[in-house]
C-alpha cells in the first residue's frame, strides 16, 4: 500500500488561491507537514491548466521539491502539461492517472521518464459517487 497525500489541488478552498497566485508558503508548509506524516508521495493536482500549464506545473514542482525528497503524484488532464512536470521532477514520479482518452498522449512518458502511473480504464461513462464515503462505482455495481 503507498500513501498519497491529498489537498495540493487547484480546487481545494485552502491551497488553491496560493496555488493560483504561487504562493510557495502555504504549498510548501502542506508538503512538510504531508512528508512528516509520513505520505509515499504528495499529489499535485493542477487540473486542465490550459493557460500556461507548462509552467505552472514546473512551478509547483519545484517548490515542493524544495523542501521534500518525497515523489510527487502529478495530476493534471494536459499532457503537456504532465510532460513539464515530468521533466522538471527529481527522481521517479507518478502519473495520476492516465485515461484511456489520453493515453495515446501519456503513456509514452511512462517510458520516457521512467515513471509509475494510474491507469483509469473506462471511456464515456460517468460514474455517480456514492454520498457515504465519496467512492466512485460503476453503474453495474449499483
Amino acid at each position: 500500500m503507498k500513501l498519497i497525500g491529498e489537498n495540493l489541488n487547484i480546487v481545494s478552498k485552502k491551497y488553491g488561491p496560493a496555488l493560483k497566485e504561487r504562493d510557495a508558503g502555504p504549498v510548501q508548509e502542506l508538503a512538510i507537514a504531508q512528508t512528516k506524516a509520513g505520505m509515499d508521495y504528495l499529489d499535485i493536482n493542477i487540473g486542465p491548466a490550459r493557460k500556461d500549464g507548462d509552467k505552472f506545473m514546473e512551478w509547483v514542482v519545484k517548490t515542493v521539491q524544495a523542501v521534500t525528497d518525497l515523489p510527487l503524484s502529478l495530476d493534471t488532464t494536459n499532457p503537456i502539461a504532465m510532460e513539464a512536470g515530468l521533466k522538471t521532477h527529481r527522481g521517479k514520479a507518478l502519473i495520476n492517472s492516465i485515461s484511456l482518452e489520453r493515453m495515446d498522449a501519456e503513456l509514452p512518458f511512462t517510458l520516457k521518464y521512467n515513471c509509475d502511473f494510474v491507469a483509469l480504464l473506462w471511456a464515456g461513462m460517468v460514474y455517480p459517487v456514492m454520498p457515504m464515503n465519496g467512492a466512485r462505482l460503476p453503474p453495474s455495481c449499483l
